[in-house]
């Protein structure tokens, strides 16, 4: 997959997820995705990451 064809799928799901309002969950969800990367592909003598606390409840 070209990193054009990245590109026009990041920007499309971007403009979506503003346009319904779900912006914030969709970069929570990213960072908590970037985290959870960092923490898997760490080298056994590294600290251990700060994870965020889970949003047990739904926003509307």
């Amino acid at each position: 997959m070209g990193i054009q064809k990245l590109i026009s799928i990041s920007a499309t799901l971007a403009v979506l997820a503003v346009s319904t309002g779900q912006l914030q969950k969709v970069l929570k969800v990213v960072r908590v995705a970037q985290l959870q990367l960092i923490k898997d592909s760490q080298a056994s003598k590294w600290g251990t990451p700060m994870l965020p606390l889970a949003d047990k409840r739904q926003r509307p």
